[in-house]
């Protein structure tokens, strides 16, 4: 009986050791439990700030990589667009600092949105520009469209002038109308004319026509020229020449005329001084560096 009560105290002494000792075991379970869920959340947290900062450097790569493209392409269009391109750039090199240097989410987004806010501004600058170049090309395109038709305008305009004056400058020239050229043998000591188609019989070749009235023709002394071509092209009397679309050629008659704008008979003979021989022989009739007047004789 006393050994029974003398174990009392023993096993009260063993209880309250077991039960501090999970009172312990208890406490150290539960801040085990605490310390990994504070680590974990903390891991959590730090994955998550810097997947963050990734996509926060990624956008900032973005808009960096945008500006240089439109800086690439449009950048030469005006000096506002370099005014703001140093901004952009500025903004740029603060945000990157920003990002390494793990400052404030709130602080870097801020940024990031001003800076695509300025952005934003620059394409919309660039696209009223390239608006403006539009509409600038497209009044030059009216405007060369216009300059091209007066230039064509003035072209015909010179055209029809220049035709105009070439048909007076050809009206306003001396006409032989009636040109007719015979072959002729003298008869009764010179007084009368004998017509002739033989060659071996001619004497002189008679030639006549008439200045025609043209009041386009200014009134004056007119020298008029023929020149008879033999079948084999030589020039009848070769040796005396004018000048005709800017040369000087032979002729075998010359006789002056004063032309009054009236209606003016011309008779011009040609002495034989030359072969006559058969064949077609052609004439033409000259006057103030004009052919005014042709025919032809033929002889056997």
């Amino acid at each position: 009986m006393s050994d029974t009560i003398g174990n009392k105290p023993s096993n009260l002494k063993f209880k309250i050791t077991i039960i501090a000792e999970a009172v312990v075991i208890v406490i150290l379970l539960a801040l085990y439990i605490t310390s990994r869920t504070t680590v974990h959340t903390f891991v959590v947290e730090k994955e998550k700030m810097v997947s963050e900062r990734q996509g926060m450097q990624k956008t900032l790569d973005s808009l960096r990589n945008e500006h240089q493209k439109l800086l690439t392409e449009y950048g030469f269009m005006s000096k506002d667009l370099k005014l703001k391109d140093s901004t952009i750039q500025a903004q740029s090199e603060d945000i990157q600092k920003l990002i390494e240097s793990n400052a404030g989410k709130g602080m870097i987004q801020k940024k990031l949105d001003y800076l695509r806010s300025i952005t934003q501004d620059y394409v919309a600058q660039i696209d009223k520009l390239l608006a403006e170049n539009q509409n600038l090309k497209t009044e030059v395109k009216g405007m060369q469209e216009n300059i091209d038709q007066e230039k064509v305008k003035n072209e015909t305009l010179t055209k029809d002038k220049d035709d105009l004056k070439q048909k007076i400058d050809n009206a306003a020239v001396l006409q032989a109308v009636g040109v007719q050229a015979i072959g002729i043998r003298l008869k009764s000591g010179g007084k009368k004319e004998e017509l002739v188609d033989k060659a071996k019989r001619v004497e002189k070749i008679k030639i006549t026509f008439t200045l025609a009235k043209n009041p386009l023709v200014t009134p004056g002394p007119k020298t008029v020229y023929v020149r008879i071509a033999r079948p084999d092209n030589a020039i009848l009397q070769e040796g005396q020449s004018f000048e005709y679309q800017g040369q000087q050629i032979m002729y075998s008659l010359m006789q002056g005329v004063n032309y009054t704008g009236i209606p003016v008979n011309v008779t011009l003979y040609y002495s034989k001084t030359d072969r006559i021989i058969p064949g077609s022989y052609n004439i033409a009739v000259f006057s103030d560096g004009q052919e005014i007047g042709q025919t032809t004789l033929v002889l056997k």
